[in-house]
């Protein structure tokens, strides 16, 4: 998710050959993580139905669904490929849903504040997600009523993310809000704000073509905008809590598999003002995304070399490990 929207982003700005370049090692970590997750589950069976019914696990597994319509976005100058990623995502959002809305509703509402985090946002970011797929097929096929559909998981996808929020918002509340709440997840809080002016854009964009009815043309425009502001109001208050936390914890900065949940939102949020300056005609949000697709990339650059470094430091003391055994034993 995280590299395949900055290579939508490098897109954007015509920076091709990175955007290319982005685009291509964005598919081949999904293959590998799809193909891994495959062989873990027919390994793990009994495992993965007793996580199933945790509602971490289940709302965090819409992270497939969303990097389906990423990936989606990324290639959608390939038809084959949109078909392929869209039918997996929408396959995988009906078999998730059901097991997500049983785990949530059989919990207390106080149990879910209690963990509620940024990362149980995914739900609305891979329906905001099929959105864009729809409007997108929409223009493809040239059929409105899809554009009706993207514009219902739409506004799903908005419902969603007000739930959350409000678990979210209700925790900090109950509670002393302290530094170990604030998370590299939290900057989901603004991604799936900007994936849902995403989907506004290309639904404005369908809706101009295919003029469906409801008027949904004359008011989604607003709707877009308003989304884009939330999100923009986001960043701030999310600097500021990680610039406390950074200072109160002592290694906050080292590298952990969570940072990825930071580098996506940036770069969606660069993205989404590109789209939104496009179609609301507003020529200041191209600068505004310039500047967050830099400030992404160099994020996401820190947060791969963190991980490859992470790779490298394991497989050394691995081989320390193997090779040391049989010296230990031979000197005896």
């Amino acid at each position: 998710m995280a590299t395949g929207i900055v290579s939508i982003a490098a897109d954007a700005h015509r920076y091709w050959r990175l955007g290319i370049a982005l685009g291509i090692l964005a598919l081949v970590g999904f293959a590998g993580l799809a193909v891994g997750f495959a062989i873990g589950v027919v390994i793990h069976r009994a495992q993965t139905a007793i996580l199933a019914r945790d509602p971490d696990v289940a709302l965090r597994m819409f992270s497939f669904v969303a990097a389906c319509t990423v990936l989606g976005v990324r290639w959608d100058d390939h038809p084959a490929a949109v078909w392929v990623l869209g039918g997996l995502a929408l396959g995988a959002w009906f078999l998730l849903t059901p097991i997500a809305a049983f785990d949530v509703t059989s919990r207390k509402s106080t149990d879910l504040r209690d963990y509620a985090h940024g990362a149980w946002l995914l739900p609305s970011v891979a329906t905001a997600g099929l959105a864009i797929t729809a409007a997108n097929v929409a223009q493809e096929v040239w059929a409105w009523d899809l554009v009706v559909i993207a514009t219902v998981a739409w506004i799903v996808a908005m419902v969603v993310y007000l739930a959350v929020a409000w678990l979210i918002g209700w925790r900090a509340l109950a509670s002393s809000f302290g530094p170990e709440q604030v998370t590299p997840d939290s900057w989901i809080l603004m991604g799936a704000l900007g994936i849902t002016t995403l989907a506004g854009d290309h639904i404005l964009a369908a809706a101009r073509a295919l003029n469906p009815p409801a008027g949904i043309a004359h008011w989604t425009a607003s709707v877009t905008l308003g989304t884009w502001a939330m999100a923009s109001l986001w960043i701030p208050v999310l600097l500021h809590s990680h610039l406390r936390r950074i200072k109160q914890r002592a290694g906050s900065l080292r590298y952990q598999h969570a940072w990825w949940a930071a580098v996506f939102p940036l770069g969606m949020f660069s993205a989404a003002s590109a789209a939104t300056a496009l179609e609301l005609h507003l020529r200041a949000l191209q600068t505004v995304s310039l500047v967050f697709f830099w400030i992404a990339f160099t994020i996401w650059m820190l947060v791969t070399t963190g991980w490859l470094h992470t790779v490298r430091w394991h497989r050394a003391t691995s081989c320390r490990g193997s090779r040391g055994v049989p010296g230990r034993a031979g000197a005896r």
